[in-house]
């Protein structure tokens, strides 16, 4: 049993006794087949007159929502994965055995349940039972329907009750199930083939990011739980597979937020004999699609305000962009010291080792990305931060590099690839001295996919795109957490939670032992964690947005 308060500890209790009774009767089953889903009922008996009664025998299966006795009358919602439904049972019509099973019942079990179809004289489509069976016990309470639903223990925390008294979560699940599939059939209605490319990978790459670092015991050396599955995905190419994608898990040992998680899916593509523009031109077109097939429209609702998806969307260089919004003409040939000034002005952190490509990304990331609303391609990023990025056909410094930004985010990253396998392993050896100088985000030198690139990649356009910010748009939500079936991590719920937990821990742990500075320093991470993904609200788009 796990940890139940004085109140719950009682309930509980009284349920168990419940279950020893149900024992001796024919509940717990090891199935049970229904006849009807609830949804079909209510579409195909909508029309019957209020009072009606039908000889229309179903059998349905789900979650006891409700449980209300008017005298001789038990009225019980039950709800399956479909719909709900009002169960009708009245005493002149039970048996003692259905009289049994109802006392034993209570909200939360799941049961199944035989009667005949029938509409209520206030016109609610019900079922009078005439057979009912407890087929699990909830020994636990549901959570109460209005207060439940706002604590965060419970919605993120414990994601299965979220998921069983809150409909508009379980519609957001659906949604990313919908658009999964509509992605598959995109790609495939445009030639691409599915693959798998390694999750554990000898070196982190194809993105720059602080991966996790995990240990395999047989070969008895360290590996990385990819960050991104490019690298792998271009290495198809180079086998003659010019068109090839892939849904896939990733992972970021990064900062937690209601955008952010270290865990989350994305759908990375290339196409050979493809640039920047074909696959920006891909990108808007599935995005559109999405919308429309979901919505109806290419213009859709998030946090109050329209998203117009149809295409095309604007295009625009970083560089523009930032003279838009703050006035500043800044360049690769701006001198350094000004750059760093511009970036002190606007509160922005800087590290010694940033180039005026990695300056030009930080200034725009602080003034303009948040500003941006309908969807525009943020295009030509600098080359400092571009490493697997083709450079510019006519800007020096610059890559043909592009970011999808919508709503004030991020959900897309696309360049023309780079093929040259000289200069790839020149900007491997670039990120390295960045790793040497502090960058924890640098990547290191994959050997074997230059050496790939040596056989020789065809010229190749590849995208990444955020499946989990692309739901949160389409779905309308604005948590991150909120998209996805259940969570990994069990933290970054609740601060007072998560607190709790990290201060008994860390209490156990100097009962036992000495903590190391490491540990030290991880506990403190965890509760900066915890303090700032409950305190601080996400950002949020300007009031006068440029785009």
């Amino acid at each position: 049993m796990t940890e139940l308060s004085k109140s719950e500890k009682e309930i509980y209790d009284l349920r168990r006794e419940k279950v020893e009774k149900l024992k001796r009767t024919e509940s717990f089953p090891t199935y049970y087949k229904n006849t009807s889903f609830i949804s079909d009922i209510h579409a195909n008996h909508q029309s019957l007159d209020n009072g009606e009664q039908t000889d229309i025998s179903v059998a349905v299966r789900g979650r006891v929502l409700s449980i209300r006795s008017f005298g001789k009358l038990t009225f019980i919602d039950v709800k399956d994965s479909t719909g709900k439904i009002q169960l009708l049972a009245s005493k002149d019509d039970l048996d003692e055995k259905l009289e049994e099973h109802i006392e034993l019942m209570d909200v939360g079990d799941i049961v199944g349940t035989s009667g005949s179809i029938m509409k209520t004289k206030k016109g609610e489509l019900s079922l009078k039972i005439s057979n009912l069976i407890v087929l699990s016990k909830s020994l636990r309470t549901l959570p109460e329907k209005w207060h439940g639903l706002k604590d965060k223990e419970t919605r993120f925390r414990q994601r299965y009750l979220d998921l069983i008294v809150n409909d508009d979560a379980k519609k957001t699940i659906d949604t990313r199930f919908k658009v999964l599939k509509l992605i598959r059939e995109f790609m495939v209605s445009d030639g691409f083939i599915e693959v798998e490319t390694p999750t554990l990978q000898p070196k982190a790459g194809g993105a720059i990011a602080k991966p996790f670092v995990t240990h395999h015991n047989a070969m008895s050396i360290d590996m990385f739980l990819r960050i991104a599955p490019e690298l792998y995905l271009k290495r198809l190419v180079v086998g003659g597979f010019e068109k090839v994608f892939e849904i896939a898990r990733v992972f970021r040992n990064e900062g937690l937020s209601t955008r952010h998680n270290p865990e989350f899916t994305m759908l990375e593509l290339y196409e050979a004999y493809a640039d920047w523009d074909d696959i920006m031109e891909l990108a808007e077109n599935l995005i559109e699609f999405l919308a429309v097939e979901l919505t109806g429209s290419s213009t859709v609702s998030y946090d109050g305000k329209e998203i117009d998806l149809s295409t095309p969307w604007r295009r625009a260089s970083m560089i523009d962009l930032i003279r838009e919004q703050t006035g500043n003409e800044v360049s690769l040939e701006t001198p350094i010291n000004e750059l760093r000034q511009l970036c002190s002005q606007h509160d922005i952190e800087i590290h010694s080792a940033y180039g005026p490509g990695k300056l030009i990304l930080e200034l725009y990331e602080k003034t303009v990305e948040p500003n941006i609303w309908n969807p525009c391609f943020v295009t030509e990023y600098p080359k400092e931060v571009s490493p697997l990025s083709r450079d510019h056909r006519s800007k020096p410094g610059f890559t043909e590099r592009f970011e999808g930004i919508v709503a004030g985010r991020e959900i897309l990253n696309g360049f023309s690839e780079l093929v040259d396998s000289e200069e790839q392993m020149e900007r491997f050896e670039d990120q390295v001295e960045k790793s040497k100088s502090g960058d924890e985000e640098a990547m290191g030198i994959d050997i074997d996919y230059v050496r790939a690139l040596e056989f020789g990649l065809p010229p190749t356009g590849g995208i990444g795109i955020g499946i989990d910010r692309l739901v949160m748009m389409l779905a309308d939500v604005q948590t991150i957490r909120s998209v996805f079936e259940d969570r990994c991590l069990p933290l970054h719920s609740s601060a007072s939670s998560d607190i709790s937990i990290i201060l008994s821990w860390g209490a156990a742990k100097t009962t036992t032992s000495t903590l190391s500075p490491n540990a030290v320093k991880g506990f403190l991470k965890l509760c900066v964690a915890s303090l700032v993904t409950f305190f601080i609200p996400s950002p949020r788009p300007s009031t006068s947005p440029i785009l």
